[in-house]
């Protein structure tokens, strides 16, 4: 075979595995680069089904211990209620927000999902969540909060 004819080869290959790839991108995980303040979309396809959905709640716990400086921050992250999309009846999706403070370092872990159906509604945990999803989020954050000096009440 000629230099051409691999040069051409080469191409072709290399020409063919982008088209391929730019068809079907890989997917891309929340655990990127997530900070205070951050949002990211939970994905949840049901088995069967689901009739028009009027919440999704979901809770990711920190899996991990906690940073020095960071003992007293929060280690829950939740759905936020307003970001329920329904793509068809059986795919919906919902923005999980990251708080601005307070978070700490680590990685959360889904733990919880409620969904809601007018009054009623199911919870799902543990065995009945599939692969629960991991995400890490990264806070650079520490505080120390000051002891008390006094505390009175007057009349």
């Amino acid at each position: 075979m000629s230099f051409k004819s691999s040069l051409l080869m080469f191409l072709i290959v290399c020409f063919a595995s982008s088209v391929g790839s730019a068809q079907n991108p890989p997917a891309m995980g929340a655990t990127a680069g997530l900070g205070p303040g951050d949002t990211f979309t939970l994905f949840v396809t049901f088995k069967d089904p689901m009739p028009e959905i009027g919440s999704i709640n979901c809770v990711f716990r920190l899996t991990t211990d906690r940073k020095p400086g960071q003992e007293t921050f929060g280690g829950e992250v939740d759905c936020i209620g307003a970001g329920l999309k329904k793509d068809d009846d059986t795919h919906y999706r919902v923005q999980v927000g990251i708080p601005k403070v307070g978070i700490a370092d680590g990685d959360y872990r889904l733990t919880h999902i409620g969904i809601g159906i007018g009054d009623a509604s199911r919870q799902y945990e543990g065995n009945n969540i599939p692969n629960p999803p991991t995400v890490s989020i990264t806070n650079h954050e520490h505080l120390k909060f000051s002891d008390l000096k006094s505390v009175e009440v007057k009349k």
